[in-house]
């Protein structure tokens, strides 16, 4: 009897535990159980969402709810939205509307946005969070990177990328193609961009010359003989200098010497007489191979071709820098962009953890940046990549890492070799974690934004005359307090670089 008894009761063991484990596997095929939650993620669930700025693509759309979704969920315990808005809005409009009215986000940010966002109490304070959330990013992303989205010792973003870009927008990319046709073998100077322009305007009178409204940067080295660096669009230094001397860019000889070869060029056709009210149109016929040059930087090459081969396959581009001489590239630091969190954020951490995931390693790297492998993209033997879908997901400039990013394999070995040492010999920023608090003088800076909105950018884009215009915009500048705005940021600049300088 007593045999009988332990049997039925093995028997009814058996069935509960089976019946339980039916029940297991039945609820994970619905919805991620614990077993599907990586070890070491929060146990308590959490909402994020990211908001991106331009158009989402379709396949973007699948990827996130799919993939995207169920990686987040697994290493983090957190459902995941992402929200597309216009880059209109970027820094400004919808997303100030979203910071002042408290929602719970987080987005990718720059130094000018900094300053001014946590001033109004916007950003998150970070700094809780980097040791634990973001070790594996802080191995693959520079220490400055992160120093330069500190205020006071806090960390208010996260950077993202690693990538070579010193001396961005200080180069000429130019079509090699055109160049080949016209035989040139380089271009050095000014003299050699505009003779390029004759050459080739001669075989093509239908292109135009210049894809943009403001060269300034690469044009520095032709115009000048200081290392130029911008601290903000008014506001100029001598990089190479070992002072705290600060200058204004609209008062100084540099703009007008700038003013007078953009204005050359617009009446010379070089920059198109549609420019001032149709800018738009420049870009597209850049990309449609209508241009000659814009500005570069050092991935460009690669990234305009892509876009450009779809109207012509045989185009080829190049980096020029033009009378540079001896004077070192100036870096900002190797980080592509930099995340915040709302200040109302329920769960900062998990956003930080969010953006470790993005750097992280290779396989989730790839991820990220081409997709699914064999659906999105594949690999050659040598591990060149092929996509194999057109559609966008995470934006590449967003997330490229030299320790991880893969190239084309029709890009050439020496490129890829030239882009690996491009920031070698570089200079960094000497403003690198400065923020301007234009508060003292936010009055001054509205003023001075209208003027140059209404002149000072016209002049300087060539389509006003600088000689019949300027004194007219420098006495409205002067009424509007550039004297006090530029008192205020050497003040400023000065403080920060004399304790910067004792540490």
């Amino acid at each position: 009897m007593v045999k009988k008894w332990v049997v039925i009761c093995l028997t009814v063991a058996m069935i509960v535990v089976l019946a339980a484990c039916n029940s297991s596997n039945s609820a994970n095929e619905s919805t991620p159980g614990e077993s599907e939650i990586a070890l070491g993620a929060p146990k308590e669930s959490a909402e994020l969402k990211i908001v991106y700025y331009g158009d989402e693509s379709g396949r973007m759309s699948e990827f996130v709810k799919n993939e995207i979704k169920a990686l987040v969920k697994k290493e983090l315990n957190a459902e995941l939205e992402l929200e597309y808005l216009p880059w209109s809005e970027y820094g400004a409009g919808k997303t100030d509307l979203m910071l002042a009215s408290g929602e719970d986000f987080a987005s990718y940010t720059d130094i000018d946005q900094l300053g001014k966002k946590v001033a109004k109490g916007y950003y998150a304070d970070l700094t809780p969070y980097v040791e634990q959330g973001v070790p594996d990013l802080k191995n693959n992303v520079e220490s400055l990177s992160f120093e330069a989205f500190q205020l006071s010792g806090k960390q208010y973003a996260i950077p993202v990328g690693n990538k070579p870009n010193a001396g961005e927008f200080y180069s000429v990319l130019v079509r090699q193609d055109l160049m080949d046709e016209v035989g040139m073998k380089g271009i050095s100077s000014l003299e050699d961009l505009e003779k390029f322009y004759e050459l080739v305007i001669a075989k093509h009178p239908e292109m135009i010359g210049f894809a943009e409204t403001g060269l300034q940067y690469a044009l520095s080295y032709t115009y000048s003989d200081k290392n130029l660096m911008w601290l903000d669009s008014r506001v100029v230094s001598d990089a190479s200098a070992n002072d705290d001397k600060l200058w204004s860019w609209y008062e100084s000889p540099e703009f007008k010497a700038y003013s007078e070869i953009m204005r050359k060029w617009y009446e010379k056709g070089i920059i198109p007489k549609y420019a001032p009210t149709n800018p738009n149109q420049l870009m597209a016929d850049w990309q449609a191979g209508k241009a000659m040059w814009k500005a570069g930087n050092a991935l460009m090459p690669i990234e305009n071709f892509q876009s450009m081969a779809k109207a012509v396959s045989t185009a080829k581009l190049t980096n020029y820098f033009l009378n540079k001489g001896d004077r070192p590239l100036i870096s900002r630091g190797t980080y592509s962009t930099a995340y915040y969190v709302s200040a109302n954020a329920k769960d900062p951490e998990r956003y930080v953890m969010f953006f470790n995931l993005l750097q992280k390693n290779q396989e989730l790297y790839d991820l990220f940046t081409y997709g699914v492998k064999d659906t999105d993209y594949k690999l050659d033997e040598n591990g060149r990549v092929e996509r194999l879908n057109s559609d966008p997901l995470f934006d590449d400039w967003m997330m490229m890492n030299v320790n991880f990013m893969r190239f084309n394999k029709d890009v050439a070995d020496d490129f890829i070799e030239s882009y690996r040492h491009w920031n070698d010999g570089s200079i960094l920023r000497k403003d690198i974690g400065f923020v301007f608090d234009v508060e003292p003088v936010k009055t001054e800076a509205a003023k001075i934004s209208a003027i140059e909105t209404e002149l000072l950018n016209p002049i300087g884009s060539g389509f006003i005359s600088y000689e019949e215009q300027f004194p007219n915009a420098l006495k409205k500048l002067k009424e509007a307090g550039i004297d006090k705005y530029m008192a205020e940021y050497q003040k400023q600049y000065s403080a920060w670089y004399a304790g910067k300088n004792k540490q």
